[in-house]
């Protein structure tokens, strides 16, 4: 459990998607185009994902060269929360890095941060939308429509 359960969401328009009404204060979700390196580190850490190779030019690199990069901003000002669409803008899109802070789930923030996401594809007529989760992490995206493709597999290039 954490301490700003209590949330209530609403859907909010122009480049601020969801506002989500928590007991420590409004989180935003907007879309970003600079990057805040200090908060990616330290939800990158969060997923398990970070790279020590990776710095400052790297991950402003990631916010710059995504189709769209959505951030979950704390009453504070910091980012809490993020994920991004990796795509040509045309025909498909991969939702990528979805992570909240472990101290702010539970709040709806991620849910908020995967309906922006999605709603940016819908905005620009993209309709095949992937994604590769962890195990656990499958009936939070089946709730928005994703399933499992059967006679596919995930593949990663290691050579």
């Amino acid at each position: 459990m954490n301490d700003h359960s209590g949330s209530a969401e609403r859907p909010v328009t122009d480049s601020v998607y969801y506002e989500i009404l928590t007991s420590s204060g409004t989180v935003l979700i907007t879309r970003v185009s600079q990057a805040r390196p200090g908060d990616m580190q330290a939800l990158y850490l969060a997923g398990d994902w970070w790279q020590d190779e990776w710095d400052d030019r790297y991950l402003s690199a990631l916010v710059k060269m995504s189709f769209a990069f959505v951030a979950a901003t704390a009453p504070d000002g910091s980012w809490i929360g993020m994920g991004r669409l990796i795509s040509d803008g045309v025909s498909d899109a991969y939702l990528q890095d979805i992570v909240v802070l472990p101290s702010w789930e539970g709040n709806g923030i991620g849910s908020a941060i995967v309906r922006s996401l999605l709603a940016i594809c819908k905005e620009h007529g993209i309709t095949w939308i992937g994604t590769i989760g962890g195990p656990q992490t499958e009936y939070f995206y089946r709730k928005f429509g994703f399933s499992r493709m059967c006679g596919y597999i995930p593949m990663r290039y290691e050579r």
